[in-house]
């Protein structure tokens, strides 16, 4: 089991290169990236500390989170900018936790992997021409060491999440139904794969195995399935079937793999938009077998749930949810809650995150 990591964070309430003298410090191992209201474009991070918790809003000046990645003990903070319809990936150092550096892309960002020490790749949101059309997709390639983007890769429909295997970058285009295939070494796409029995594959991870697990969200007419591929033959070995349509409710963090519990969670959390049945479901991923499923506590003041992530080493499960709109439906515009669960999803505690929680992290997971 690993090692819990604590890291001394600084905060303070200044803009993002500024200064304050308003400085103190905390300890903290989980981070909830706030997306927040897009039209206001004021994500946030809220810092959980387990040990005596405790929770601190850090008002971070990024515009919309979509996700979160620890590489290099630095956090990948990846937002998309309204105004210009692009994106950008601020990096924080996470010993004081202050902004050490602005990658700006040239198109509204999703997610970003890490096929080597000093590059990444970014896979962004499609665009449309005039007429409605979708444009080429693409992945953007980013020199770490001087924080641009140096090419784009021509992948699927809306790519989603990156795994990183083999020498290889798995891209799941989500209205496709496909996998790009990239040479991490060239920034080329070999193969193309077909996902038989996939719907919206969204979520790529590389388990303990070396084994690319696909999480398909299923739709309508379509279940929800996990999909184990071998990253050297580009063949799918095993398939697990979750049943409910997976997805968040405000379409960040649907599913979380735990590197050191070799488990992969997966929220079926979108009921508030008349899919989606507020399960989470526990994939095994060393015998690549569904481990179980359980609901949610009620809670009358919150609807839907939009991340999720397991703590391996205190055995936690965190989600988070949305606070209830007088219609009825979720409201973007408000503090989120925080969840901590057990292992069978009895809750332990709870704590308020900023504006429409999205993404949960843990200053252990590194890529």
């Amino acid at each position: 089991m690993a090692l819990l990591a604590v890291a001394t964070l600084s905060l303070t309430g200044c803009d993002l290169f500024g200064s304050n003298d308003d400085t103190r410090q905390i300890t903290t191992d989980v981070v909830i990236a706030n997306s927040g209201n897009f039209s206001a474009q004021d994500g946030s991070l809220t810092l959980y500390s387990p040990s005596d918790s405790t929770a601190t809003l850090n008002d971070i000046n990024v515009a919309f989170i979509n996700s979160l990645a620890l590489h290099n003990d630095r956090l990948f903070v990846v937002d998309n900018t309204q105004a210009d319809n692009a994106g950008r990936i601020t990096t924080f150092d996470t010993d004081q936790f202050g902004p050490i550096g602005q990658i700006s892309n040239p198109r509204p960002p999703r997610y970003i992997a890490f096929p080597s020490a000093d590059k990444g790749y970014v896979s962004n949101l499609s665009r449309f021409d005039e007429n409605f059309n979708p444009k080429p997709s693409t992945v953007s390639v980013v020199d770490l060491n001087n924080n641009s983007v140096t090419e784009r890769i021509d992948v699927g429909r809306s790519p989603q999440g990156i795994g990183v295997a083999a020498g290889k970058a798995f891209v799941a285009n989500a209205a496709d139904g496909t996998l790009s295939v990239l040479d991490a070494d060239a920034d080329t796409v070999n193969t193309t794969l077909s996902l038989s029995g996939c719907a919206s594959p969204k979520s790529v991870f590389v388990d303990a195995e070396n084994d690319v697990a696909v999480v398909c969200q299923g739709g309508a007419e379509q279940s929800s399935t996990v999909l184990f591929l071998n990253p050297i033959e580009e063949t799918i070995k095993d398939r697990v079937a979750l049943g409910a349509p997976i997805g968040s409710a405000n379409g960040s963090q649907s599913a979380y793999y735990s590197q050191g519990a070799e488990e992969l969670y997966a929220i079926s959390g979108s009921g508030a938009f008349g899919s989606g049945t507020g399960e989470i479901f526990r994939v095994n991923t060393d015998a690549n077998a569904l481990d179980g499923s359980f609901t949610v506590p009620q809670d009358d003041g919150l609807i839907g749930i939009t991340a999720v992530g397991y703590d391996d080493v205190t055995q936690d499960l965190y989600v988070t949810r949305l606070p209830i709109g007088d219609a009825g439906g979720p409201l973007f515009s408000a503090d989120g809650t925080a969840l901590v669960l057990d292992r069978s999803g009895n809750e332990v505690t709870r704590f308020e995150t900023g504006n429409s929680p999205g993404h949960i992290s843990f200053l252990r997971d590194e890529q």
